[in-house]
């Protein structure tokens, strides 16, 4: 979003960006950063584009403009926007942000613009470590590199600035794995009361479940953070090898992809649990019997 923001104001043209919740902490270096505002606004415009947003439901507003376009690497959404740039198997929406701009004019491509795209691209491939990681996502990381990027620093302020709130809450967190279906599911669970405890954000929580992933033989793994209302359970799924964690979602209402997705689930934190560890089984076993 930023890195389109930022190239549309150099062509010129009249530009706000936004989004519904508080920059986290971990994004806060980016440039431009200071130019985003809090959504939902009562601005009407003639062009909006949703960037990494499958609707407004996403956008966390009403988009009002005379048209839409959505430029996004995942699948379904509301169609509500007059023009669509998607595609699933691009590793992040920046590189298909990145597409356009170059495009459009590759030399107006800046340092700032290019570490906006850059951050996208490490944080949706988990720092090229996941199976979306292509060749054109490494000549992409070449392309912005020589752009200026310093992947080191990105590195860096995305990865190694934990707080100490966030290590506790870490250590809390870890204390709750469980795994399941033959050590096939590995489960995470953040109550409420962790996050009182250990003065954390519910950002913090933010790769927590990449730690029940990378366990050995783990193929599905969950993050399950209770809501402030304590009844709604927030639930992040990783996944590895053949299992589409996506289909796990969307059977509560969510998405996302093939191997990163989310969804939301009311009720008792057994019953959730209950739920999740069916859908995962029900899973694990088709996608088992399609990959035989």
């Amino acid at each position: 979003m930023l890195a389109l923001y930022e190239f549309l104001k150099k062509e010129g043209k009249k530009v706000e960006c936004g989004i519904k919740d508080p920059v986290p902490q971990v994004l806060d270096f980016l440039p431009d950063v200071d130019k985003i505002q809090k959504l939902p606004n009562e601005e009407e415009y003639d062009l909006a584009i949703l960037v990494d947003a499958a609707g407004s439901f996403r956008a966390g507003c009403e988009i009002k403009a005379k048209e839409i376009i959505r430029i996004d690497h995942h699948i379904g959404g509301n169609k509500e926007s007059n023009y669509d740039f998607i595609d699933t198997y691009a590793p992040s929406t920046t590189f298909l942000v990145a597409k356009i701009l170059r495009y459009w004019d590759e030399e107006k491509i800046d340092e700032n613009i290019a570490t906006n795209l850059y951050t996208g691209l490490i944080t949706d491939t988990g720092n090229f470590r996941y199976n979306n990681v292509t060749e054109e996502a490494f000549e992409l990381a070449e392309f912005l590199v020589k752009k200026g990027v310093d992947p080191h620093y990105v590195s860096n302020m995305v990865y190694e600035r934990n707080k100490p709130s966030t290590i506790r809450l870490l250590q809390l967190t870890l204390s709750t794995l469980r795994l399941y279906n033959d050590n096939k599911t590995a489960v995470l669970t953040v109550p409420r009361k962790f996050l009182k405890q250990t003065g954390a954000l519910e950002e913090e929580t933010e790769g927590f479940v990449n730690y029940a992933r990378s366990i050995e033989g783990v193929e599905v793994a969950f993050i399950m953070i209770q809501k402030e209302d304590l009844q709604t359970w927030r639930v992040s799924i990783r996944g590895k090898g053949n299992v589409d964690v996506r289909a796990i979602a969307e059977k509560f209402g969510g998405g996302g992809h093939r191997d990163a997705a989310g969804c939301r689930i009311k009720g008792l934190q057994d019953e959730v649990l209950y739920k999740l560890l069916e859908a995962s089984q029900e899973q694990i076993s088709k996608d088992l019997v399609i990959h035989v």
